[in-house]
């Protein structure tokens, strides 16, 4: 499309150039022909003389037509450049006596051929004519066609063909026998003239100010018209070279003069009797203008305060008010902004008088009210006589009221009533939009902070799960909103020693994700520095107290798996209890312990409790938040601990692995009609130890003591 559009652009500047470059050689060749070779008294040379002169004024008129159309078209800039012209050929008329008077005679006797710079003078002279009627032709052309919905192309290509018979029949002024024949073309253009002239449809387009502009105009040109046509009259100066130079182009000039003065004859009493609608006109004009505006307000990005401002402006000029707000609505009050030419204390003063008195009866309709009835208008600080308003809608309910109000004693007319109708109508599109807008603004800066989130929540869980030839791992973690509160972690204490957590902060969303990220920071530095489970558990509550506030709290199981020594060590604090699958049993280990912030004192101390467990062979550790055991199917019935058991059994021969992805595709097909309200966790530690290992119970006292489930 650009490619094309290039090409047009340059097609149509070089057919510019070509038409320009042919109006200059056809010029030379005239000049040439008109000061050196010319011939009085000869038939041959008066048919050339006419002839080039034809193609002169024609090249140079197709030319200027190109040239014009590439502009927009003014129609009173082209009046102002008719009139200009006009007033050059006045003065040339004027002074055409002493141009080939004065000169010629003091050159003659100076010169040993003045009759060259003769031909000279009257060929720079005559162009400058023929230059001006060309122009002044275009611009009756652009005009007689301007705003026009018909095709009246024969009209005026009709009147311009009997233009020229009329010019060219000049010639025959030596033959007495013909001279109807000039005098009948003539006529006919006389009356095409008056036919053409009172087409002018581009009037009623024009404001007030332009009108009265162009009835000045018009006077002016249409003088210099008259003028110029008498001062070319056969006994003048400028007559006499003229038919030397070229009886067409004088005879020419006369009906281009008789055109132009009837033209703006006409177009003066026509632009009068358009002046007493013209305010009438430009007020529907401007309406147009506003509401093509707000149409594109509609589909551009609006701030609201921005908008609102716009919105009283134009509605001051569109219902001839002298003030305007906007009374929007905060709850069960409105709120008066946007105040244009009123205080704010008098918009809101009679905005709340309004509603409190219910003098519209507030509803889906505009409505004026008489102020001169109401006391209230004489607390204002300036005087209000009249009050209109129109209801601003967003999402089909109605948001505000667009004010205007008259300090001059002329009331609101329906003409003011319908006009802020529609008004009100585009600017409540507009304001809902800007509302929309702005929805979806904050919506996407929230959805960039929740991007941030959750790339930090990315970095903060495990990029993989570590690599030991006795353990085999499996993670899983699906948020159920884009970030979550449950976190799982591993800790490489050493070659032989594997710390690992799993942790739920109540609430979901941003809030628990910052928590959760702060419970990184505290397990990841106290792994570093202590073993035992059951101590990290206690220093974390101690440095949570700084940050967790009441409303918050973590569940948590921190454990610890020596495989030198065979053992795991691990502790819980109000977390979902530890799986684990012995000889194709479940064990439910429930240590106790309360959550992390729930208590900070002795309490959660003496609450923790430490387990110890020598592992077997294929044992397999399972740890879960409850977001497994609690998803939800469409009649909302919760997936349990019992199938989620029944998996594990079912697959505990498998790698860590294939059993989490088992238990994930249970749990999804479970819940597929029902949407997940909470984040999912899955932890499986599988030990491979391969020679049989011996549980001492002797050295896990807190075994018999603690809450055993079997599957």
């Amino acid at each position: 499309m650009i490619k094309l559009n290039f090409l047009k652009i340059n097609g149509v500047e070089i057919k510019s150039n070509f038409k320009f470059q042919l109006f200059w050689i056809i010029a030379l060749f005239f000049f040439i022909f008109r000061v050196f070779i010319s011939t009085q008294n000869s038939i041959v040379s008066e048919i050339i003389n006419e002839t080039l002169l034809t193609f002169t004024f024609l090249s140079l008129f197709f030319y200027l037509l190109d040239l014009i159309h590439s502009k927009p078209i003014d129609p009173l800039a082209l009046v102002i450049n008719v009139g200009i012209l006009n007033a050059i050929m006045f003065f040339l008329l004027t002074f055409s006596k002493a141009i080939f008077g004065l000169w010629y005679n003091q050159a003659e006797a100076q010169i040993s051929n003045p009759g060259i710079l003769y031909n000279l003078i009257s060929f720079i002279y005559s162009f400058e004519i023929l230059s001006s009627l060309a122009i002044i032709l275009l611009a009756f052309k652009e005009l007689y066609f301007y705003r026009q919905k018909k095709n009246v192309s024969t009209y005026f290509n009709t009147m311009i063909v009997f233009f020229f018979l009329a010019s060219f029949s000049g010639t025959l002024k030596n033959i007495p026998d013909l001279s109807y024949i000039k005098d009948t073309f003539f006529i006919i253009s006389i009356l095409l003239i008056f036919i053409n002239s009172i087409r002018i449809s581009w009037i009623a387009f024009l404001v007030k100010k332009e009108k009265i502009s162009l009835l000045i105009l018009s006077v002016i040109i249409s003088i210099l018209f008259v003028v110029n046509l008498a001062n070319g009259s056969s006994s003048s100066n400028h007559s006499q070279v003229m038919l030397e130079f070229s009886p067409a182009l004088s005879h020419f000039f006369k009906v281009m003069m008789t055109y132009g003065a009837i033209y703006f004859s006409i177009l003066f009493f026509t632009t009068l009797f358009h002046l007493p609608t013209a305010e009438a006109f430009d007020r529907k004009a401007q309406e147009v203008n506003f509401l093509q505006y707000f149409s594109k307000l509609i589909m551009e990005s609006v701030d609201f305060k921005e908008l609102a401002d716009t919105v009283t402006e134009i509605a001051i000029k569109v219902c001839n008010a002298n003030a305007a707000w906007i009374a929007w609505k905060e709850g069960n009050e409105f709120k008066s902004l946007a105040n244009k030419n009123i205080g704010y204390y008098d918009a809101n003063n009679l905005t709340k008088f309004v509603f409190d008195n219910n003098l519209g009866k507030i509803s889906d309709d505009s409505f004026i009210i008489n102020l001169k009835k109401y006391f209230t208008r004489l607390e204002l600080s300036e005087e209000l006589f009249f009050l209109t308003a129109a209801p601003l809608k967003a999402h089909n309910e109605i948001k505000g009221y667009l004010f205007a109000a008259k300090k001059n004693d002329i009331s609101f007319d329906d003409e003011d009533k319908n006009a802020i109708d529609t008004f009100s109508d585009y600017a409540s599109v507009a304001i809902e939009n800007s509302i929309l807008l702005e929805e979806s603004i904050e919506k996407e800066r929230l959805e960039k902070e929740l991007d941030v989130a959750r790339e930090i929540q990315r970095k903060i869980l495990p990029a993989e799960n570590p690599k030991f030839d006795k353990i085999n791992i499996s993670s899983v973690f699906i948020p159920a909103f884009e970030v979550g509160g449950d976190y799982y972690d591993f800790f490489k204490i050493s070659e032989n020693k594997l710390g690992f957590i799993i942790a739920d902060v109540s609430g979901k969303g941003i809030s628990a994700a910052f928590i959760m990220a702060e419970i990184k920071g505290i397990f990841e530095s106290l792994a570093k520095t202590i073993e035992r489970p059951k101590e990290i558990l206690i220093k974390a509550n101690e440095i949570l107290e700084r940050t967790l506030d009441r409303k918050n709290f973590v569940s948590a199981a921190y454990g610890l798996i020596d495989i030198k020594k065979e053992k795991l060590f691990i502790s819980r604090a109000g977390h979902c209890p530890i799986v684990l699958i012995r000889d194709n049993i479940i064990e439910n280990l429930k240590p106790s312990g309360i959550g992390l912030g729930l208590n900070f004192g002795q309490q959660f101390i003496n609450s923790l409790e430490e387990v110890e467990i020598n592992l077997k062979d294929e044992d397999t550790i399972v740890l879960y938040t409850d977001g497994i055991t609690e998803a939800k199917n469409k009649n909302l019935e919760d997936f349990g601990e019992k199938q989620f058991e029944k998996i594990l059994i079912e697959n505990c021969s498998l790698n860590a692995d294939e059993i989490s992805n088992k238990v994930i595709k249970e749990v999804t097909l479970f819940s597929q009609n029902n949407s997940q309200h909470d984040d999912i966790t899955l932890v499986i530690l599988k030990w491979k130890q391969k020679k049989l290992i011996n549980v001492n119970l002797g050295e896990v006292p807190s075994l018999d003591g603690m809450e055993l489930d079997n599957g």
